[in-house]
């Protein structure tokens, strides 16, 4: 496996020669609505390969470039429930699927270097929700 982040070059793992590090984050970001490309800065920031994102507020199910990052999502419903996961680009070929299950669940599945890695992001909010909405989730 090459130096650098997985698909591409930077910071190798913390003194191991030939390694690799993946990073990968889940972010609430409400308070972001509608600044995908904010978002995509502050991950290139942190040098984030793969970000779980909630509450996104992009309606639909699609996929579309974002600042560098390939974004997977999936809204319907209240604004409340959206969510999405983001790729960096260079990881973005090695995306074998995308299965979005509802509008507070979905998953990616990725093969790096014959090394298979599933990504899933769930989301319920907590707030103002009664115990049967909670346990059907």
């Amino acid at each position: 496996m090459p130096s650098g982040r997985p698909g591409g070059g930077g910071k190798g793992g913390k003194g191991v020669k030939g390694s690799s590090r993946l990073r990968v984050g889940s972010w609430n970001i409400g308070s972001l609505t509608g600044k995908s490309i904010e978002l995509g800065n502050i991950l290139h920031k942190r040098e984030i390969n793969i970000a779980c994102a909630q509450e996104t507020r992009w309606k639909g199910t699609r996929a579309r470039d974002v600042n560098g990052f390939k974004l997977w999502y999936s809204g319907g419903g209240t604004y409340k429930n959206w969510i999405g996961i983001l790729v960096d680009m260079d990881l973005k070929k090695m995306v074998v699927d995308a299965r979005r299950v509802n509008d507070r669940v979905m998953s990616i599945k990725l093969v790096v270097d014959g090394v298979t890695f599933n990504v899933i992001s769930a989301y319920t909010p907590q707030v103002g929700l009664g115990e049967e909405v909670k346990r059907h989730f």
